[in-house]
C-alpha cells in the first residue's frame, strides 16, 4: 500500500485577497507559488488561480503511528482559505487498522486546533484586520484517501471493492454493518480514465487510486469545498442582513419628516451588490467548459456536497433582499410625495389665506 491521507480545513477570511500582495509577504518564508492543475484540460478554466503555500513538515502521533505530515495552504481571491494536512500511510498497515486511523484523523480535536492554529498564523501574517472576519464555527472539512498503489489492484484498480470494504472506509465506520442501499449510493459515485485509477466521491470523503501520483483530482474536489463553504457562507450572511433590515423597519417608525425608507433602501441595495458580486467571484473561479474526465469530477463533487441546493438558496435570498429594496424605495418616494402635497398645500393656502383676511 502506498498512500496518503487528506485532511481539509476550509475557513472563511473575510474580504477579497489580493493574491499578489499576499505572495510578496509570504514567498521569502515558504514556498509561495500560484496554482495550476497538472493535466492540460481545456474542460476546466480556473480564473486567478490560488496561492499555493507549503508550511510545515513535521510528524504527528496518531494511534501510536509517527505518521510523517505536511501542512499547505491555499488563500482564493475571494477570501477563503483552504488547509490541507497530508499523512503518508505507513506503508505496511492492513485495511481495517486504515479505517480506524481515518477516523481517529477526522474526529481527531488536537489536529483541528492544530489546523486552526495554522489558519490564524497565516492570517496574521496577511493582516491582523482580517482575524476579527473569521467564523470559526462555518468552515468545510473532508478527507481524501489517494494511494499511488494498492496490492492486487495495480492492473483493475476496481478490483479494491472486491479485496477491501471501501464503504467503511468512506464512510469512516469502524463496526456497524453498512445497508446494501448505502453501498449503493457510493458505488455509484464511481469514477474511471482508465482500468488502474479509480475516484470514489462521497459527500464527506473520497478514495482515489492515481498510479501517477497527480493530484488533480483531488485539487478539483478541494475547489468544490471551498465554492461550497463560500455559498453556506453568504446564505447565512444574508440570513443575517435581512433580518436586520426587517427588525430594522419595524423599530423605527417613519413619519414624512424622518423617512427611514431611503437609508434602508440604500443599505440594502449596497449589501445586494456586495453579495451578488462575490457570489459571482466565486462561482467563476472554475469553470467547466466539457464533458472530459476533470470535469466530470468536478460536477460529481459538487453534486455530492449539494453546492447547487446551496447556491440555490443563496440566489432566493438574494432575489428577496431586491425586492426589499424595490420596496424601500417605493415607500420613500411615497413619503417623499406626501411631503411635496403638504409643502404645495402650504404655499396656496399662504397665497389664499390674505385674500380672505382683506
Amino acid at each position: 500500500m502506498n498512500g496518503r491521507i487528506l485532511i481539509y480545513r476550509v475557513f472563511d477570511i473575510g474580504k477579497d485577497v489580493d493574491l499578489e500582495k499576499v505572495q510578496g509577504l509570504f514567498e521569502a518564508s515558504t514556498s509561495a507559488q500560484r496554482f495550476r492543475l497538472n493535466r492540460s484540460s481545456k474542460a476546466m478554466i480556473i480564473n486567478n488561480a490560488p496561492l499555493s503555500l507549503t508550511i510545515e513538515n513535521s510528524k504527528y502521533d496518531a494511534l501510536g503511528h509517527p505518521l510523517d505530515l505536511e501542512v499547505t495552504v491555499k488563500i482564493w481571491h475571494f477570501g477563503a482559505l483552504s488547509l490541507t494536512l497530508s499523512f503518508e500511510i505507513p506503508e505496511k498497515m492492513d485495511w481495517n487498522r486504515l479505517v480506524e486511523l481515518g477516523n481517529f484523523l477526522e474526529n481527531d480535536a488536537n489536529l483541528h486546533a492544530l489546523a486552526k492554529k495554522r489558519v490564524e498564523q497565516i492570517v496574521i501574517g496577511m493582516g491582523p484586520e482580517r482575524m476579527k472576519s473569521i467564523d470559526w464555527e462555518t468552515y468545510e472539512d473532508y478527507a481524501c484517501y489517494f494511494f499511488r498503489k494498492i496490492d492486487g489492484c495495480e492492473k483493475n484498480a476496481m478490483k479494491v471493492f472486491e479485496l477491501h470494504d471501501v464503504f467503511r472506509l468512506i464512510l469512516s465506520e469502524n463496526n456497524a454493518t453498512l445497508s446494501e442501499q448505502i453501498k449503493k449510493t457510493i458505488y455509484d459515485s464511481t469514477f474511471q480514465y482508465s482500468q488502474d485509477d479509480l475516484a470514489v466521491i462521497d459527500w464527506n470523503s473520497a478514495l482515489i487510486i492515481e498510479p501517477s501520483g497527480s493530484l488533480d483530482i483531488v485539487d478539483v474536489i478541494e475547489f468544490s469545498l471551498c465554492q461550497l463553504l463560500e455559498m453556506r457562507y453568504y446564505d447565512d450572511l444574508l440570513d443575517e442582513k435581512l433580518t436586520y433590515l426587517y427588525t430594522s423597519l419595524e423599530e423605527k417608525s417613519s413619519n414624512i419628516f424622518q423617512n427611514h425608507y431611503t437609508r434602508l433602501s440604500k443599505e440594502a441595495a449596497r449589501i445586494y451588490l456586495d453579495i451578488s458580486d462575490t457570489v459571482e467571484s466565486v462561482e467563476n473561479s472554475m469553470k467547466v467548459v466539457g464533458d472530459f474526465y476533470l470535469a466530470k469530477i468536478f460536477r460529481a463533487a459538487s453534486q455530492r456536497l449539494r453546492f447547487t441546493d446551496w447556491r440555490d438558496s443563496v440566489d432566493q435570498k438574494l432575489a428577496n433582499l431586491a425586492q426589499i429594496s424595490r420596496l424601500y424605495v417605493s415607500e420613500s418616494n411615497e413619503k417623499r410625495n406626501q411631503l411635496l402635497e403638504i409643502i404645495i398645500i402650504a404655499l396656496i393656502a399662504i397665497e389664499v389665506v390674505p385674500l380672505f383676511m382683506k
